[in-house]
């Protein structure tokens, strides 16, 4: 066996070791109906500043091609 594949073998299973946790943490969560709500709520606020994020850059790329439209 090369070390390729000794390299992808161990890489396979880190991959199937974190959907394992994943499942966990998943399963812990309907099991924990406050712990899901708390979630829920960080996950709300991250995606408000990430749209707010988006929105700042396209209003700034918008401003920036309306200032190089006026020409000299």
């Amino acid at each position: 066996m090369a070390a390729d594949d000794d390299a992808m073998r161990a890489a396979a299973r880190e991959l199937i070791a974190a959907g394992r946790s994943f499942l966990d943490a998943a399963e812990a969560l309907l099991d924990d109906p406050v712990a899901t709500e708390r979630v829920v709520g960080i996950v709300s606020v991250i995606a408000q500043q990430a749209q707010q994020v988006v929105a700042d850059v396209v209003n700034d790329v918008k401003q920036a091609t309306e200032g190089s439209d006026e020409g000299p």
